[in-house]
């Protein structure tokens, strides 16, 4: 696991969702053709969706032409009514059924290209920060002398005590670390 000075690979070196072209299935037109383009993603990339049979859609981007599977199913209903037709492309590299497509030099899901949400690489280091936030976005919507609100506050309490607990270690791991580079460097100069 990455932490800092271990060389390990952080946020900075993820693709990310946000930095691609994203294609989602919502963009692919019932019938005909339809031209999307993006924006601030490195340049602009203009790409041609065209639906070409029921089960299948074209998408041309600059001179790349690649014929996509779309999969459909019935929604489950809800007591008298349907709940309409879920529809998903099937990914021209892996063949895994996915809601979007990424654009990098070619289409792809997210799995091929290794891409994940920012959201996955925020604070890492320790994961006690996201859950206190997690819990305190909780205990504010709890009625404030509930026995819930009582378990949110305790659950905090707890977070907290592991945050410095990691803070701690982290502490004297740097210490550690700075008295023996010390050592280290005075035995070559010497």
């Amino acid at each position: 696991m990455p932490c800092f000075g271990n060389g390990g690979a952080n946020a900075r070196t993820h693709r990310l969702v946000g930095d691609s072209p994203r294609l989602p299935v919502r963009a692919i037109p019932r019938f005909g053709t339809v031209t999307l383009e993006w924006q601030g993603v490195g340049s602009a990339l203009s790409t041609r969706v065209t639906r070409s049979a029921a089960d299948r859609i074209v998408i041309e981007t600059g001179s790349n032409s690649v014929e996509v599977a779309l999969r459909e199913w019935p929604m489950p209903t809800v007591r008298w009514r349907q709940r309409g037709v879920r529809t998903r492309m099937i990914c021209p590299r892996c063949e895994a059924s996915r809601d979007a497509l990424h654009w990098i030099g070619e289409w792809g899901c997210r799995g091929c290209f290794q891409i994940s949400y920012p959201c996955r690489h925020r604070q890492r280091y320790c994961t006690a920060i996201a859950r206190r936030a997690r819990l305190r976005r909780k205990l504010v919507r709890t009625p404030p002398r509930s026995l819930q609100a009582r378990r949110l506050r305790e659950q905090i309490r707890r977070e907290g005590r592991a945050m410095l607990a990691h803070l701690e270690r982290v502490n004297s791991e740097l210490s550690k670390r700075s008295r023996r580079r010390a050592r280290h460097g005075r035995s070559h100069s010497e």
